[in-house]
């Protein structure tokens, strides 16, 4: 993506709302019961309550934890997103059967989004470039690796595609549910 003007900024109070509209009330690892309850279609004021929902759980997540999101800007617009923290901030781990590292003291994040909003950019690099940030953030705190559930085969998916990760240097950690395995990157 160097021909084209992409910045990566972490996501603070001051951007929240610059996370892509498809993701910023999207509560599926910070709140499963509230995600079930408005999987169909929602009015203007529980979409206003979900986005409301994730910004206090970004805010309390970086008071606890520091960093743990990045919005990828392309000539100024905000095209893609990742999220990213101790599994333990992220309950709907617990409804897959691989079960993530849960203790932050172990050195392990749970990269539970990178997702590239505008469907045009994909597949030019922005993935690797956003990965790359997170990776050299983490590596910088001393964290010792990240892992993630990837989809086999849904290049739609928030969490990413299985070959996107695998041509990014992570191994399998669990395979349980072979169509979304628990991916592992060492740091």
């Amino acid at each position: 993506m160097s021909e084209i003007d992409v910045q990566i900024g972490d996501i603070t109070e001051v951007n929240l709302k610059d996370i892509p509209a498809s993701c910023r009330g999207c509560v599926y690892w910070e709140f499963p019961e509230e995600f079930e309850k408005t999987r169909t279609e929602k009015t203007e004021a529980q979409k206003l309550e979900l986005e409301e929902e994730k910004r206090e759980w970004f805010v309390q997540t970086m008071k606890d934890f520091g960093i743990c999101g990045k919005i990828a800007y392309l000539e100024g617009k905000p095209v893609a997103f990742a999220q990213f923290a101790p599994s333990a901030r992220l309950p709907s781990i617990s409804a897959y059967e691989s079960k993530p590292v849960s203790k932050m003291e172990e050195g392990v994040v749970f990269l539970s989004c990178l997702y590239i909003a505008d469907k045009t950019l994909r597949g030019r690099g922005l993935g690797e470039t956003l990965l790359q940030n997170i990776i050299d953030d983490l590596k910088r705190r001393g964290f010792k690796a990240v892992e993630t559930f990837a989809r086999r085969g849904d290049p739609n998916n928030p969490s990413g595609p299985l070959e996107f990760y695998i041509k990014n240097g992570f191994t399998f950690k669990d395979k349980t549910n072979p169509d979304r395995p628990l991916m592992r990157l060492f740091l």
